[in-house]
């Protein structure tokens, strides 16, 4: 069997903020696959600003990509050719799959087998997948949030951003979100049920930060911070007594060709007066509590209390514009690239077991808590 395998390279490291230059597609006959190997038809790419992280080169802590090869993304794809016992063909699995069309592995363990009744394809790579999950322990494990308090999310209509702003209010919490534009500032309230929202776009640090004492005017208790830089800066003084931070994202200082360049104030004394704890959010230190968090996240969403969206390009040859719509925050919803449609004719895994996990009758609450 002859394939020819489309790709997106990385072809060199951004001076500054990523352009399109970094970027080529092209294409490569695929070699055939090796004893122990599986080969994957890619379904979905996921478009995340945590990739711009693996471009720097940089200590950060997932493995960066090297000019010259194929860009990093994690996707869903079907198995279509196995020369691993543990691997069936047919199977839908998630992991990182890299920005192309195929993929050729022999780590099993890699990619994870996802169940469609439990959620469908494309929510693995959001609401359920590793955005849901970040949003999900970055609330439960850092922030912690309890009734009545006030959540500020900044990048505040992004999808891990918009999940953490529907957890929080979950727990009763007043949300407040940071967006780019006035406009997204009134889309987020409608779309994820902020009670305030507030643009950084055009104003200086003193600006965004009196604007966010009046949308915040008993204090922040919680900033969620998808973005560092400046926009964090601007929350400095308006933190509650006894404020929780957690450190998720820096896309704010994506620009940057080295993140240690970032300067701003030193925060000794808000943290000491005000009793501020800061923490930064890795997803990998929470692996082994994946499935309790997906259960949970996927109860929900069937229950209605957490809803999602997706904004999704067609082909491979549009991975790069995908990108970059999301790293602009043009995107309406979870980023993704669709290559293919999963064939779940030849899928040997039945969806059952996860519509029963979530159904009524299921101790589905037990479940969560043994493994979360």
């Amino acid at each position: 069997m002859s394939i020819n395998n489309r790709f997106v390279k990385f072809d060199k490291r951004p001076a500054g903020a990523p352009t399109p230059d970094v970027f080529s597609v092209q294409s490569q006959k695929l070699r055939a696959i090796k004893d122990g190997e599986f080969l994957m038809r890619n379904i979905y790419l996921s478009m995340d600003p945590a990739l711009v992280g693996r471009m720097r080169d940089e200590d950060n802590y997932a493995e960066k990509v090297n000019p010259g090869e194929v860009m990093h993304a994690y996707g869903v794809c079907q198995v279509v050719e196995s020369n691993n016992p543990k691997v069936k063909v047919g199977e839908v699995r998630m992991g990182r799959v890299d920005m192309q069309q195929y993929t050729i592995s022999k780590d099993d363990d890699a990619f994870k087998k996802i169940n469609q009744g439990l959620a469908k394809a494309t929510h693995f790579l959001g609401a359920v997948g590793l955005t849901g999950v970040t949003a999900y322990f970055a609330m439960r494990e850092i922030a912690q949030p309890k009734p009545g308090e006030t959540v500020l999310i900044s990048a505040g209509a992004s999808s891990v951003g918009s999940i953490a702003a529907q957890i929080a209010q979950l727990n009763n919490c007043r949300t407040v979100a940071i967006v780019s534009t006035d406009e997204k500032a009134a889309q987020v309230k409608q779309d994820w049920g902020y009670d305030a929202a507030i643009s950084y776009r055009g104003k200086s640090i003193e600006q965004l930060s009196q604007d966010i004492k009046k949308a915040c005017p008993k204090g922040v208790d919680i900033y969620f911070d998808n973005t560092s830089g400046d926009i964090s800066e601007a929350v400095m003084d308006n933190y509650s007594l006894g404020a929780r931070v957690a450190v998720v994202g820096r896309l704010a200082i994506s620009h940057l060709t080295d993140t240690r360049l970032d300067k701003g104030r030193r925060d000794s004394n808000v943290m000491l007066t005000r009793r501020v704890k800061r923490q930064g959010f890795v997803i990998l230190d929470y692996q082994k509590r994946f499935k309790g968090a997906i259960i949970q996240l996927a109860l929900w969403i069937k229950q209605g209390k957490i809803k999602s969206k997706e904004d999704i390009l067609i082909g491979i040859e549009n991975a790069p514009d995908a990108f970059f719509r999301m790293l602009d925050g043009k995107n309406n919803g979870k980023q993704l690239v669709k290559l293919a449609d999963i064939d779940n004719s030849i899928n040997p895994d039945s969806p059952l077991a996860g519509r029963m996990i979530l159904s009524k009758w299921f101790p589905s609450n037990f479940l969560i808590k043994k493994l979360s």
